[in-house]
């Protein structure tokens, strides 16, 4: 089991959820037949994947359907065994890692693809880009990212807005000039404003978001930025493309390619 050197912070909210986001969570939180079908187009057998993110349980069985070579890595420790006892034994590697640091040495250089889904929406402003280094750092050299990412803000985020402007205080959990939202820092504003995540109690969802801290959020310009910033070691990442999810139309997935670092000379 792979393990990081300092636990993030936010695996603990996360080790409240486990198996309870795909069995009892908002079914629009997972992606769709469809959107699986996009994440999955041009993955053959054989092929090395690694999917960043325990919950996307239905993108992992569709892989392993397909006879893909998976890895699945998450910061959470609960998240990652309830994750192997709900796939058949042996069927793919699930390993403890947090995606803000450098890749397991074992897995560095070596996939065909790396997928996630709305993880980036997950990261605060200060692991962004650290996150989608360690995405390219799991990547060998034209090596495909897939990455679905929700544009703007959530309809919860929008209703904690309104609560926090209407009672003054805002300021206290969103940065409009940023556009971080802080969970931690809400209070009550974050109780008032709870929205149903499928059928996990209110209990739970409020210690979970609390948990959670401070999370990103973003428009295209953003993403697009965050992966030209990308740099591991000389490496990078060129975008190539960008699909909107019918069901979903403000997430998009944004496909990169891992390139090679410059050859000076």
């Amino acid at each position: 089991m792979t393990t990081t050197a300092t636990e993030n912070e936010k695996s603990a909210a996360w080790d409240l959820i486990g198996s309870l986001f795909w069995e009892s969570g908002r079914t629009t939180a997972k992606p769709s037949d469809e959107e699986i079908g996009l994440f999955t187009d041009g993955i053959g057998a054989g092929a090395k994947c690694t999917v960043v993110g325990a919950s996307t349980k239905d993108l992992v069985e569709a892989l392993i359907a397909r006879g893909a070579e998976v890895t699945v890595l998450d910061f959470s420790a609960r998240m990652c065994d309830d994750l192997r006892a709900a796939l058949p034994a042996g069927s793919c590697r699930v390993l403890r890692h947090d995606i803000t640091r450098p890749a397991p040495e074992d897995l560095r250089g070596t996939q065909q693809f790396v997928l996630n889904d709305r993880l980036v929406n997950r990261f605060s402003d200060t692991e962004a880009r650290r996150g989608v280094e360690g995405m390219l750092d799991l990547l060998a050299d034209g090596g495909r990212l897939h990455t679905s990412i929700k544009l703007g803000l959530y309809p919860m985020d929008e209703r904690m807005i309104a609560v926090g402007r209407e009672r003054g205080c805002l300021e206290r959990f969103y940065d409009a000039d940023a556009k971080v939202v802080d969970f931690a820092a809400a209070g009550d504003v974050l109780t008032d404003a709870l929205l149903p995540h499928g059928a996990i109690d209110s209990a739970t969802l409020l210690r979970w978001y609390r948990g959670r801290g401070r999370e990103q959020r973003f428009d295209h310009e953003d993403i697009v930025a965050l992966l030209d910033a990308a740099d591991v070691a000389g490496r990078s990442l060129a975008l190539l493309s960008t699909t909107p999810f019918g069901q979903a139309p403000s997430t998009r997935m944004y496909t990169a390619e891992a390139r090679p670092a410059r050859q000076d000379g």
